[in-house]
């Protein structure tokens, strides 16, 4: 009899750890492009999920961002509905989240000129979000990101954000050489030339000089007029994909990147988007899409897509003054496929990631888990692993966040390779223990 009490028991207790991970697909494959998920919980215990969808991303005028609904407590969401939409224009990458007074954001750029450069970030806003069908939208507004100085006659010497994209590089220079080089010494030769044509590109991008015109240079109570950059670079293009963290429930801090800069750029408000003001540029080994956690200490710590060169690593920056200034971005030494990722930090105050762990391909997603502060990950646990080659399934570009009775949920895009139609979101939902058992 006791036996067969500590065989239920073990049985038991299986069953229910099985049972912490719930999957389904949030609407039917098909064969248009399906990509960038972002979800959110709402107050009554709903997910909304959001994505974009059309015939391709910056050069399809038909994509638009799509959402749908789960109840609590259901596995089925509901039929898709638009959740914005500029005519004529690809809307990208979504993200959700509810700010500390219990309003709903919606974050997306529209691509104007079919090229990433040419991305407009906006926000819709709304109090009315439980219902049927598309959040009751009641404000929406142009993120007009405006770092560096004032620009009216020119973008003059020591601006600060040309001395930001500079001092950045001078530093990345010197982890290259202490750092990076020593562990891959065949890599300098080959990195050399190309890290020069980069930063050059770069800084003329910073300066605006594919943008010159007549300026203007105060010195010495002497006008100078001269050509100047203007900074269209600088002021177009930045594009989403994580969610914001609240930083005290009043700060919030809206992680963006640049395809055209290759860096990375934050956000901030602190009266919810009547005032923003801008962080330095993130720049070196083209470390984009932050995801943004914090320490213990106060810390606030982004990780970054490598779509760099070698070593494919997951990097990194601090901010130790509340997301005003960031360091340089350094590798850890997690992988990453050149893909997107998101993290969350939980209310008990550990991490976790959900990203691709691997080098190449993005057929594995894996959940993992940090006690540390990032510093080792002691419980990795895949949600897929598709290990069949070139017919593997991707399941890529994933969104985290935790619920209020802390469970995990998690939406990416699942791609089929070997049947058409092959595209659709996938949701999958699974507790921390899940995560930690065998």
């Amino acid at each position: 009899m006791k036996l067969f009490l500590i065989t239920l028991i073990i049985v038991l207790t299986f069953s229910i750890t099985a049972q912490n991970k719930i999957e389904s697909i949030v609407f039917p494959y098909q064969e248009l492009h399906v990509h960038g998920p972002t979800v959110v919980e709402l107050p009554n215990g709903d997910l909304l999920s959001a994505w974009f969808q059309g015939s391709g991303e910056r050069w399809a005028d038909d994509v638009a961002i799509m959402g749908s609904r789960l109840k609590k407590g259901n596995t089925e969401w509901s039929s898709p509905f638009v959740m914005a939409d500029v005519p004529e224009f690809p809307d990208i990458n979504p993200m959700l989240f509810i700010d500390s007074r219990g309003k709903l954001w919606l974050m997306w750029y529209t691509v104007l000129a079919n090229q990433w450069e040419s991305s407009l970030p906006k926000y819709r806003i709304s109090s009315d979000f439980q219902g049927d069908g598309a959040p009751v939208w009641e404000w929406q507004e142009v993120l007009h990101v405006k770092p560096g100085n004032k620009t009216e006659r020119g973008i003059l010497p020591n601006d600060k954000f040309v001395n930001g994209i500079k001092n950045q590089f001078d530093e990345y220079e010197k982890y290259l050489e202490n750092v990076i080089f020593p562990l891959n010494p065949d890599m300098k030769e080959r990195y050399a030339v190309r890290w020069i044509d980069f930063k050059n590109r770069i800084d003329s991008l910073a300066k605006g000089e594919n943008y010159t015109r007549s300026g203007r240079i105060e010195k010495n109570g002497e006008t100078i007029n001269t050509q100047l950059g203007y900074p269209v670079s600088r002021r177009l293009g930045w594009q989403t994909k994580n969610k914001p963290f609240i930083l005290n429930n009043k700060r919030l801090i809206v992680p963006f990147y640049s395809d055209g800069l290759s860096c990375s750029l934050f956000a901030i408000t602190d009266d919810w988007g009547a005032n923003w003001q801008f962080s330095n540029p993130v720049i070196g080994g083209i470390g984009i899409q932050p995801t943004i956690a914090i320490k213990k200490d106060g810390t606030l710590v982004a990780y970054l897509r490598d779509n760099g060169p070698a070593p494919k690593r997951i990097q990194y920056t601090e901010s130790n003054d509340n997301g005003l200034t960031w360091s340089i971005a350094r590798d850890t030494e997690l992988p990453n496929s050149g893909a997107g990722f998101d993290m969350v930090t939980l209310k008990n105050g550990n991490w976790l990631l959900v990203f691709n762990d691997t080098e190449e391909g993005r057929h594995n997603l894996t959940a993992a888990l940090s006690d540390d502060d990032g510093k080792t990950w002691k419980w990795q646990k895949n949600i897929e692993n598709d290990l069949r080659g070139e017919k593997a399934t991707s399941s890529h570009y994933p969104a985290v966040i935790e619920g209020e009775d802390g469970t995990v949920h998690t939406a990416y895009s699942f791609h089929r390779k070997d049947t058409v139609p092959g595209k659709t979101i996938k949701w999958v939902s699974f507790s921390v223990d899940w995560l930690k058992s065998k």
